[in-house]
């Protein structure tokens, strides 16, 4: 179990026999992600620290910044994407760049990454393995009288240096991409593609699946069933829309990850082509019933 980090902080003044509240704050955090409350003490600076790959950090009272560093668990080349979505307030992302090796000096570059993010994606390349320092910024509406929250989901992901255009990440994927996304994805399921949308205002389009086995899934309710009376449950699942997908007849071994709050395409091998290779796995999963 992921230990947990408790801060909450409160400070009383007693003045005329009176008892005045100056500052409460509270802070829950673990590797991954962060809960901030802060609607008592506005104006805040908070420094967060986080060791994953994927995570989120909720912010409720939001009004002031976070100083945010980012560390992956792997080395060489990543890609870091953002998803920022807020009420009553409006978010500025900046990355702050070291211009030497001492980061605590504070001797940094700002780089504004975006100015007013809401349900915004946008993401940072890199070719080192150094931390990601972000300062996000919010500033409140006070013509709202409704609490303001920000809430950011982050994914790094480590850069392959053979894909370098999005065609890239369209291609087939070889067997032993398929055996290895197997075993290493958050969701595998046996599927057939009803339909297939491009977002409004995106590069990416959604696929509809009707899933008729789920053979492994991360987190529980991934996939759901719209109406009682559906056969089998649904999946929506984000691919980019130069992939050209249009739908297609029979089922599918699917294999992919949660990003970003979505669920996204690794591998698709067609079930009769997937049974000639069935054999090669090299893990086992609990199959889950429909």
């Amino acid at each position: 179990m992921a230990s947990h980090r408790w801060l909450n902080v409160a400070a009383v003044v007693m003045l005329s026999g009176l008892c005045i509240q100056v500052a409460f704050a509270q802070q829950i955090c673990d590797a991954c992600s962060c809960q901030i409350s802060a609607i008592d003490n506005p104006q805040a600076i908070y420094t967060l620290d986080l060791i994953c790959n994927s995570g989120s950090i909720t912010w409720f009272g939001a009004d002031g910044a976070i100083r945010l560093e980012l560390k992956p668990l792997f080395q060489g080349p990543s890609r870091a994407c953002f998803l920022v979505s807020s009420d009553n307030s409006q978010v500025k992302v900046s990355q702050e760049i070291a211009l030497s090796r001492n980061y605590k000096l504070h001797q940094i570059e700002t780089k504004v990454l975006t100015k007013n993010a809401s349900n915004e994606e946008f993401c940072i390349s890199s070719p080192t393995p150094e931390s990601l320092h972000l300062f996000i910024e919010s500033f409140v509406q006070h013509y709202l009288h409704s609490v303001p929250k920000i809430e950011i989901f982050y994914d790094i992901e480590k850069l392959d240096s053979s894909m370098s255009t999005v065609y890239d990440e369209c291609k087939p994927c070889t067997k032993e991409e398929v055996l290895d996304a197997y075993c290493s994805m958050d969701y595998v399921i046996i599927a057939s593609l009803n339909d297939v949308k491009q977002k409004s205002d995106s590069s990416m389009s959604t696929l509809t699946m009707s899933v008729k086995q789920i053979i492994h899934q991360r987190e529980p309710e991934m996939f759901h069933r719209e109406r009682r009376s559906d056969q089998y449950l649904t999946g929506h699942i984000t691919v980019p829309t130069q992939c050209g997908i249009h739908s297609s007849p029979g089922d599918f071994l699917i294999t992919g990850r949660k990003r970003l709050q979505s669920l996204t395409l690794k591998c698709a091998m067609t079930l009769r082509e997937w049974r000639q290779v069935q054999q090669f796995t090299e893990c086992s999963h609990d199959v889950k019933p429909r």
